[in-house]
């Protein structure tokens, strides 16, 4: 077979893939919010999708999984996101861009991403997965703003820092437009809760000016130097 003819038979298949996927996730949710999380087995959702057990395994490990699968494609999309970015621009503010590209896609799937909220926000495993990789995910942005910066993350604090407040500050306004029904304008939202991190934060996502040393006349420990904002 050419690669001319292989190319439509591999997109197929991939749309196939994600239309399985969609239709799992779509089944678990109205079954979930119908008798509850606990209450369904994934031989009902696999029945519910008209797929077999079998094929669930092969999209999803477990049920937590099926409502959270999205972290992995999403955290992808924030990687590329801040690979766009020009590679001199500070850390935190093109952390802050690929944060705003991200916030614009929760936007397009409202109603979705609403709908899962509310059933995370009554179900402990839920809850727990979810905290979980969150933390994965600071973790991974923590590495991502390391290399950028040129540092090492268990060495230096900064990358570590600005990563786990910028995805809590990202956290708290996507939650806060979720309870809210995704009421508002979630760029809006977003864009403020990364404005109250701005200034401390941009210098501490900085290489560090040489430490000043203090006046031989002067006691007392050396004052840390403020980083420019790159």
């Amino acid at each position: 077979m050419t690669e001319e003819a292989a190319a439509p038979v591999e997109g197929l298949r991939e749309r196939h893939r994600k239309r399985t996927a969609a239709d799992l996730e779509e089944a678990a949710l109205a079954l979930f919010s119908e008798r509850g999380f606990d209450a369904v087995t994934i031989d009902d959702i696999a029945a519910a999708a008209d797929v077999s057990r079998r094929t669930f395994f092969r999209y999803f490990a477990s049920k937590e999984d099926v409502i959270l699968s999205d972290h992995p494609k999403r955290l992808d999309e924030l990687a590329a996101a801040l690979d766009r970015r020009p590679a001199d621009e500070p850390a935190l503010t093109a952390l802050r861009h690929a944060i705003m590209s991200m916030a614009g896609t929760y936007e397009e799937e409202r109603e979705h991403m609403v709908r899962r909220f509310s059933l995370m926000n009554t179900t402990p495993a839920l809850e727990a997965r979810s905290l979980c990789l969150q933390r994965n995910w600071e973790t991974s942005v923590t590495d991502m703003l390391a290399g950028r910066m040129g540092v090492d993350p268990t060495q230096d604090l900064r990358p570590g820092v600005v990563a786990a407040t910028t995805m809590a500050a990202m956290r708290v306004a996507t939650a806060n437009w979720l309870a809210g029904g995704g009421k508002g304008d979630l760029l809006v939202i977003v864009a403020e809760a990364l404005d109250l991190l701005d200034g401390g934060l941009q210098a501490a996502a900085t290489p560090p000016l040489a430490r000043r040393r203090p006046s031989p006349n002067r006691g007392g420990a050396p004052a840390p130097a403020r980083a420019s904002a790159r």
